[in-house]
């Protein structure tokens, strides 16, 4: 792309009802805030001048600058200062979209959703080997196919829900390369679920780990242990809000998982419970009940309360 081109196109009022409100073929912008750019409008009117392109019989449609179209419509301008792109073999359909990547790489960060919708407009015009090597890079991506898999997956499947949890930065990379390891209906049963209970960093690896496992040991797919386990939140507890739903979901999973584990954490529970230990003195076992020696906590102020605590220890019943 030559880089002077963009600057001899000459700057011409645009009504904005001309202009079309879909995104458009060149557009990579998801889950954005447009106060902010309103309120710049306001105070300084338009600084960057939004780039066209006319076809014949539509709406005009925009190459850089779909937020501004957006801005200044909310706005109810009628019309603005265009660059506006008329005969197609000034700018093919690659070059507008490298316009508008750079105009964007040059002003702001892309979510992950964004990067999800270059890597797919891009694989239009080039080789996926090109994408991989040059361009996952330049969007701040791991160089490998998977990803690129999973990136292109993301703009064609997901629904706008997942987009939105995904763009938020809600969804952990460590999440990302388990699921990437996933059949593509799995992926989206997970996704979904994890998106709904919006799981933390932590829920999401447990999460995705116990329902593979479960699908290993009761071979069956995921998506029919998603369905069979019913995990949709409208089945949930409603006297109960997200963190502790997702919770529930997770204890249930695992009791399914571990069940034999389940049990024993159980019966140890009661057990510590029945000793009436006193406040500050812990009993834990050890993780999965998988070592010999299990660990005791006492919170104390001095020696001579350290002492007195001990002491009420040697005097509990049932303690052997």
């Amino acid at each position: 792309m030559n880089p002077y081109r963009v600057s001899e196109i000459p700057l011409q009022e645009v009504a904005l009802d001309d202009i079309g409100d879909a995104p458009g073929p060149f557009c990579m912008s998801f889950g954005f805030d447009l106060e902010p750019l309103i309120s710049s409008i306001k105070t300084v009117g338009l600084i960057n001048p939004p780039i066209l392109r006319s076809d014949p019989g539509q709406k005009i449609a925009v190459v850089a600058g779909y937020r501004r179209i957006k801005a200044l419509k909310s706005l109810n301008a009628v019309s603005t200062p265009c660059r506006l792109i008329e005969r197609h073999d000034d700018m093919p359909p690659l070059e507008c979209l490298l316009l508008n990547l750079h105009d964007n790489l040059s002003t702001r960060r892309l979510n992950d959703v964004e990067k999800g919708m270059v890597l797919s407009r891009l694989s239009a015009f080039v080789p996926r080997q090109e994408i991989v090597t040059q361009y996952m890079p330049l969007l701040g991506l791991s160089p490998n196919e998977k990803g690129l898999l999973f990136f292109l997956e993301m703009e064609t499947h997901f629904d706008v829900k997942i987009k939105t949890f995904v763009s938020e930065g809600r969804l952990s990379w460590r999440a990302v390369k388990m699921l990437s390891d996933i059949d593509a209906a799995s992926r989206a049963g997970l996704l979904r679920v994890i998106s709904e209970l919006m799981l933390n960093i932590n829920q999401q690896l447990q999460f995705i780990d116990y329902i593979v496992d479960l699908s290993f040991i009761e071979k069956n797919p995921i998506p029919w242990i998603l369905s069979e386990l019913d995990l949709d939140r409208n089945h949930l507890d409603k006297n109960t809000n997200r963190p502790q739903q997702a919770k529930a979901v997770l204890n249930r999973i695992k009791t399914r998982r571990n069940p034999s584990i389940v049990k024993a954490e159980k019966k140890f529970s009661r057990a510590v419970i029945n000793l009436n230990l006193p406040d500050g003195i812990l009993i834990s076992a050890p993780p999965f009940f998988e070592g010999e020696h299990y660990r005791l906590e006492i919170l104390f102020r001095e020696g001579e309360d350290l002492k007195n605590r001990l002491q009420e220890l040697l005097r509990i019943q049932g303690l052997d």
